[in-house]
């Protein structure tokens, strides 16, 4: 076992090695994107999808990176943990330099150990405090971990916002019981508890059993943390009962992927977001423009993790010097990454030693069908430390 054990890190390095070879030989660079093209989260891998090819065509447009272009082929998960694994397997065929997805949690959960073993860096856009844990050093964040996201919410929950009865719904998978342990934690730390602390099902459509009990807690707020299509339902459900409580959120009740199918019912919903189309920060609103231009619909906060994660990887590749992928995943570890280094960040961005992030996020409120920024809110953590990577 021990010559076994032994071995592992040398395999890796020669798969990095090969890849490397193989992508020099090519003359381009395989990143697959392997996402929920089809099934319950659809919408969420569509955005992830158009995003990353976007930010490929515009690094392409400029010449690639250290004169190599990218190359992208999309794989559809089907919104299923298992299928994801096989299609893990299968892209690994390809020898890729990089993994784009999954973006569910579930997913990532049951896939990322294959990427590891295999020495292939994995960008996701999955946010549950469960990945982070696991202290797989191969896993890239795009957004906040659970841990950062929570802590900036309750923050804002109990000092602004001053919320006295919170009531917690919470969809009951990896994405949804990592943001409830974080979303409790926090809350204790200040001296409160949910009145009721309710778990939801994926793609559940009745929420009557779930609002009923919100009414009888007395609840003043609803702590809403669903993904998008099944916050549309209940959002929806929630105005024609009339049940008169303040909807808030972390991130995805606010997400453009729930205002769309969930319409006027949203309007009111107030959140903490990482990443919004409503942003004021210029390279996000350019980057907003060009993805409406290009295909025709708002970039949730999918699509913005999509299209810095490529960004990411643009700019630990520069900052190395070379495509080595066992000296990318040390650059992408404990660094900090600036907008003026690599505009296609949009904001300035640290990765923790866990590959989860801390940048600037957003305070923002539902009016029209849109969100719109209240407050910009700062990094959690730092100052941070640009350190390089040569």
């Amino acid at each position: 076992m021990r010559r076994f054990g032994s071995a592992t890190p040398l395999l890796a390095a020669l798969l990095s090695l090969l890849a490397a070879v193989t992508a020099g030989a090519q003359g381009v660079i395989k990143l697959p994107i392997v996402a929920e093209i089809t099934g319950g989260g659809a919408s969420v891998g569509a955005m992830w999808r158009d995003a990353v090819n976007l930010a490929v065509e515009d690094i392409n447009k400029k010449g690639g990176i250290l004169g190599m272009k990218l190359e992208t082929a999309v794989q559809d998960t089907q919104t299923d943990p298992p299928t994801s694994v096989a299609v893990m397997r299968r892209v690994l065929n390809d020898k890729p330099f990089a993994i784009f997805g999954t973006v569910y949690s579930s997913s990532t959960v049951a896939n990322m150990d294959i990427a590891k073993q295999a020495g292939i860096p994995q960008f996701t856009g999955s946010e549950s405090v469960i990945i982070t844990q696991k202290g797989n050093d191969n896993i890239f964040l795009t957004s906040f971990g659970q841990d950062v996201g929570m802590a900036k919410f309750v923050r804002w929950l109990v000092d602004d916002v001053k919320a006295e009865k919170i009531a917690l719904i919470w969809v009951n998978n990896a994405f949804g019981k990592g943001g409830h342990d974080m979303f409790v934690q926090f809350l204790k730390e200040r001296g409160k508890t949910p009145v009721v602390d309710i778990s939801t099902e994926v793609q559940q459509a009745d929420f009557t059993p779930e609002l009923t009990k919100v009414r009888a807690s007395g609840a003043t707020h609803v702590m809403v943390y669903n993904h998008e299509e099944e916050n549309a339902r209940f959002m929806i459900q929630l105005r024609k009962i009339g049940l008169t409580v303040e909807p808030v959120g972390e991130t995805t009740l606010c997400a453009q992927t729930t205002i769309t199918p969930g319409g006027a019912a949203v309007n009111g919903a107030k959140c903490h977001v990482g990443l919004t189309a409503g942003s004021p920060i210029p390279l996000m609103v350019d980057m907003n423009r060009r993805f409406q231009e290009k295909y025709n619909r708002v970039p949730d906060h999918n699509a913005f993790k999509g299209y810095i994660g490529v960004h990411m990887l643009k700019a630990a590749v520069q900052r190395v010097g070379s495509w080595d992928q066992a000296k990318v995943r040390a650059c992408l570890h404990n660094n900090l990454f600036t907008a003026s280094e690599e505009p296609g960040l949009l904001m300035d961005v640290y990765v923790n030693e866990k590959g989860s992030l801390d940048r600037p996020s957003f305070i923002v409120e539902v009016k029209d069908q849109k969100s719109v920024v209240a407050k910009t809110v700062g990094m959690l953590g730092g100052p941070y430390n640009v350190r390089p990577c040569k």
